[in-house]
């Protein structure tokens, strides 16, 4: 055996080679060929007439019948013989070569390739195997011309990898058909793929909006081309603020209103409301309200954090004193507690190793000014890596808005952390 032959699979023989050119009698000798791999060949020739693929489609070694699945010159008979066979593969095989040919179709339903071919995507189209149902809506998502009923079977498809494309893409489907979906309750994830088409109709916002699926609103409101009507938002927005995954795209939500803008600026973080007042789109009286909602915002949370009253009421004074009498007050305790979302024991803390009033520091939280958090933090005796935490995670700040840090050095002087410090404690109170 020569080096070459013994690189070859022992289960996979090599190919048969046929003459260029066949006569037809050539082709119906070959057809009874008691070698499979001839008869293969065959089934790829050019030269293979229709009826001899038809009559090869029905042979008994699946490498015979893939290969006529894989021809596109294999008449659509025995593409519907093929849809029915019990190797998964040739279906696979089969859906992606009819899939393929699909959109070169004339349009007249009344040729017999056109009938032959709906009869074979629609056998295809509810196959058992999920591959094969794939491959078909894959391949038919943004083909204008496809069978309508087809892809509608897609569409429905129990299976979310098969109908997903067809829901996101289809141009076949109409807003009726789309609103049919929405209405008979789909499987979960069917709704964000409408949510995510271009150009969403306001009947269709409407309905998606009203099944109450959060995952297919959030997309859609991510979706600048979906036109969302104002009173479909106002529903929205009643229910935004426990839906944190709707602040984002509500923030970046094109043609807001004032009155929009003002309600989404009153429950977003502070680093979505810093990508709010920098957009360049909103007119005048929409910044008017934003920087409205800002300063109202700000007023409360420093109050919030600088309420003497608050420290008594939820023992975190006390629970700071004890940590510091045990030695326990440290970088460890105050990323504990921002990880709980604890901000008024991180104040306090700060405060007490920093020796500072805790009014102070929860001013210079409240107004989410970066700089005197960095100094504060150097202030404490804690290291710089715990003030990029403090910025992002204590007062919201957006990764660009922060002072950045360069490993373990402080980014400014100890006289500039002092003036952050002392411009904060002779700032009047509110």
């Amino acid at each position: 055996m020569s080096a070459q032959d013994s690189t070859m699979p022992a289960n996979r023989p090599a190919p048969h080679v046929l003459p260029e050119r066949l006569s037809y009698e050539q082709t119906r000798e070959l057809a009874r060929n008691e070698d499979p791999s001839v008869r293969a060949a065959l089934a790829r020739h050019p030269d293979a007439r229709p009826e001899i693929l038809y009559f090869l489609a029905e042979d008994a070694e699946p490498e015979v019948r893939r290969a006529v699945a894989r021809n596109e010159r294999t008449p659509r008979q025995a593409d519907l013989v093929l849809t029915k066979d019990d190797e998964a593969s040739i279906r696979t095989d089969l859906a992606a070569k009819v899939a393929r040919l699909t959109p070169d179709l004339e349009e007249d339903q009344r040729s017999t390739l056109y009938r032959l071919t709906v009869q074979a995507l629609e056998v295809l189209a509810e196959d058992q195997l999920v591959q094969v149902r794939r491959i078909l809506a894959d391949a038919l998502k943004d083909v204008a011309h496809a069978p309508a009923n087809v892809i509608l079977m897609l569409a429905n498809d129990k299976e979310l990898s098969v109908s997903e494309p067809v829901l996101q893409f289809s141009p076949v489907l109409s807003d009726e058909d789309l609103l049919s979906i929405i209405r008979s309750g789909p499987i979960q994830g069917a709704l964000a793929a409408i949510s995510r088409r271009s150009g969403v109709a306001a009947s269709l916002s409407a309905a998606i909006v009203d099944s109450g699926d959060e995952s297919a609103i959030a997309s859609l409101l991510a979706n600048p081309s979906a036109q969302i009507r104002e009173e479909t938002l106002d529903v929205i927005l009643e229910q935004a603020p426990g839906v944190e995954s709707w602040h984002e795209p509500l923030v970046v939500r094109p043609k807001l209103t004032p009155k929009a803008a003002r309600r989404i600026a009153s429950f977003v973080a502070m680093h979505l409301l810093d990508r709010l007042q920098r957009r360049i789109d909103l007119d005048d009286d929409t910044l008017v309200a934003v920087t409205e909602a800002v300063e109202t915002r700000i007023e409360k949370e420093s109050k919030a954090l600088s309420d003497p009253d608050w420290a008594e009421k939820d023992d975190v004074g006390d629970q700071v004193a004890r940590l510091a009498k045990a030695g326990k007050l440290d970088s460890k305790a105050i990323e504990k507690a921002l990880g709980k979302g604890e901000r008024r024991f991180v104040v306090v803390a700060i405060a007490q190793l920093a020796k500072l009033p805790s009014d102070v520091v929860g001013e210079i939280v409240a107004r989410r000014a970066g700089k005197a958090i960095v100094a504060v933090t150097w202030k404490a005796g804690l290291r710089p890596h715990l003030a990029k935490q403090l910025q992002s995670q204590l007062a919201g700040l957006s990764p660009d808005a922060m002072i950045r840090m360069d490993g373990d050095r402080w980014p400014m002087t100890p006289d500039d952390m002092e003036w952050q410090i002392e411009f904060f404690q002779e700032r009047p109170k509110r």
